[in-house]
Parts: structure tokens; C-alpha cells; sequence
């Protein structure tokens, strides 16, 4: 049992291959937040392993959702949508853990057995195992299945953020540390994580810095209207974005943040790139892809891998387009007012 940022993070890679070179790893499952829950909100994983090396082709990966017990300790059970609770054939209550479903499906696995694929246990090719990473939330085939059935409707064109860069059509880049120090010291806004919220940045971020720090990063950063800002790491805010308005242009940006900037509007625009990084799939896939480090969440350059369902239709392009870039007009002249009013009573 350890951390699951062991499981994924480069920096433990060695690890992972030592492991692998010295035992036959038969299965991982990654257990839901809440199993050790109160004693510890560390998030682990279990690896099973077998004596001796052998070559196998599969491993066994599940992610369990629920625990039995809230992180509180106190149990839960099984709900309808409704609310009320499920019971047995006896009219007992249903604990709401899934562990034990895991344990079957992982025997069954063991039989040759297994059946169907979900997240309480699936079947993973060892050769496809990128990095060594043992993450099963990486590997989730029910967010597989899913982009698999947008692209066989044919209304979608499945491409990598990475891809996009490749072609020269995104361009990414990571903002800087200017140091506590300088905190407080003028009226440029530096916009850390805490600073995205509801698609825009803060109207006041708690740290500003002089003319002069700007000055130094100014270049460097090159924050453009219609840029778009993306949380890269820290736990419970990654995937957060905001797009730059006329409001935003004269700011630093946190190197836990990422700016990302549509260099092709033909082939993408930036209002349609932000529906996508917010779309269910898009946001699934973030937190798959999202591994611990330290005590840091973050996606790394893992960012890269995301897919995006690009609609093949561009009248429906036009439309999200549209509606986006109203939403994004409106909370502009709501700033404005809210500035106007702020500046008028000062």
C-alpha cells in the first residue's frame, strides 16, 4: 500500500521499474479518498504482486468508488436518485462500498473469467503501460468507451491538446514565481490558482506587485486578450480556467497556472477551446490524468494528452462559439460596473 503519487510521478519511475523487474505486478486498485479516512486523507493504491519474474501480457486495475464510510468515519449506503435508501430482499440497509465487488470481479480475472468492463475492474495490457504508470484512474476505460462512442457517432473528430501543439494550432506556456517578497508592493495583480473562479480572474487578487516586477515579466508572459488560463496544479483547482479579457491584460501569472493560446482560428477559436477544457469528458479526463506530488496535486505535462471531441459540425461550432463569447461579454460589463462602483467610492 502507498501513495498513488508513487504509482505515476516521473520522479519515481526507478521505483516502479524495480518493481517490476523484480516481482510480476498482477493487479493495482487505486481505493477511494475516504478508505482511511479520518485517521489519514492520504490517497492509496494496492499492489499486488507475485514471487519471481514473468513476462505477463494483462494486469487487473480497478477504481472503487465508495468506501462503506464517509470521511467522517460514519457509514454510508446505497441511494436511489431519489434520495431514499436501498435495501435487501430482508429490508436491511446497503452499505455503499464497493470493495467487495472489486474483490469478485479481481477473482474472476485471476479465472480468465472477467467479462465486462467498468471502473470496478477491468483488464489493463501491460505493454500499453506508459511510463510504468500503475495508476488505474489513468487508464479508466469507461472514459475510453466513452470518446470511443463521440468519434463512431461521427459528429465528432477526436484530437490530443498535444496534437494541436504539434501542428502549431495551441501554444502553451507556464507562468513564473516572482517571490513573496515583492507581495504588496504596487497594483499589478499576480494571479495565482485561488485567483480562477466562475471562468474569470478575481477583480482583486490578494497579491500585487510594483510597475517595475511587471516590467521584468511582462515579455516573458505576454498575456494576450482571449488567451486562456489554465489551473495546472493544485489539489481540488486543477482545470480551472478563465479567459483574458481587456480587464486581465496587465497581470503575472502563478507557475502553477498555464497559459494556453489558439494560434490557428481557423482550424480552433478561443471561446469554442474553453467550452472544450470544461466539457464533462474534457474534466474526467483532467482528473484521471491528475497524479500527487509531494503533497502537490498536479497534470503535468500530462495536459498534453488530453482529448478533445471537436464537433464536426460548424454550425454547432458557431453556436457554442456565440454563446461563450456573450457569457464572457456579460460578466465583462459586469466587472466594469463592479469596478465603476469600487473606483466611485474610494
Amino acid at each position: 500500500m502507498n501513495n498513488k503519487g508513487i504509482f505515476g510521478n516521473p520522479s519515481d519511475k526507478c521505483t516502479r521499474e524495480f518493481v517490476s523487474k523484480e516481482a510480476t505486478i498482477i493487479g493495482v486498485v487505486s481505493l477511494p479518498q475516504e478508505t482511511f479516512q479520518p485517521s489519514t486523507h492520504t490517497k492509496t493504491s494496492v499492489l499486488f504482486l507475485e514471487k519471481g519474474k514473468t513476462q505477463p501480457n494483462t494486469l487487473f486495475m480497478a477504481i472503487p468508488v465508495a468506501a462503506g464510510h464517509n470521511k467522517n468515519g460514519k457509514e454510508t449506503y446505497k441511494m436511489n436518485p431519489n434520495g431514499s435508501l436501498i435495501s435487501d430482499s430482508q429490508g436491511n440497509k446497503i452499505l455503499d462500498d464497493d470493495l467487495p465487488m472489486v474483490a469478485e470481479r479481481f477473482r474472476k480475472y485471476l479465472r480468465g473469467e472477467l467479462g465486462d468492463i467498468t471502473h470496478l475492474g477491468f483488464s489493463q495490457d501491460y505493454t500499453t503501460l506508459g511510463d510504468h504508470i500503475f495508476i488505474p484512474e489513468y487508464y479508466n476505460p469507461e472514459i475510453k468507451k466513452d470518446l470511443l462512442s463521440l468519434e463512431k457517432s461521427g459528429k465528432y473528430h477526436l484530437v490530443t491538446i498535444g496534437e494541436l501543439i504539434d501542428k502549431n494550432i495551441l501554444q502553451i506556456r507556464r507562468g513564473n514565481e516572482i517571490g513573496s517578497q515583492f507581495y504588496g508592493t504596487g497594483e499589478i495583480p499576480f494571479v495565482r490558482t485561488t485567483d480562477i473562479v466562475n471562468w474569470e480572474i478575481k477583480i482583486d487578487p490578494v497579491k500585487a506587485v510594483a510597475e517595475e516586477i511587471y516590467d521584468q515579466y511582462k515579455k516573458q508572459q505576454d498575456i494576450q486578450e482571449r488567451d486562456i488560463v489554465f489551473v495546472n496544479d493544485g489539489t481540488f483547482l486543477i482545470g480551472k480556467t478563465a479567459i483574458i479579457t481587456k480587464f486581465d491584460i496587465r497581470i503575472i501569472i502563478q507557475s502553477h497556472l498555464k497559459k494556453i493560446r489558439v494560434l490557428d482560428d481557423k482550424m480552433l477559436n478561443a471561446f469554442y477551446l474553453f467550452y472544450l477544457l470544461n466539457a464533462k469528458i474534457v474534466r474526467r479526463q483532467i482528473d484521471s490524468k491528475t497524479f500527487v506530488q509531494a503533497t502537490l496535486s498536479t497534470l503535468g505535462n500530462r495536459l498534453a494528452e488530453i482529448v478533445l471531441p471537436i464537433s464536426t459540425d460548424k454550425k454547432h461550432i458557431n453556436e457554442i462559439t456565440r454563446e461563450v463569447k456573450d457569457l464572457i461579454e456579460q460578466k465583462m460589463i459586469l466587472r466594469q460596473k463592479t469596478m465603476n462602483l469600487i473606483g466611485g467610492s474610494s
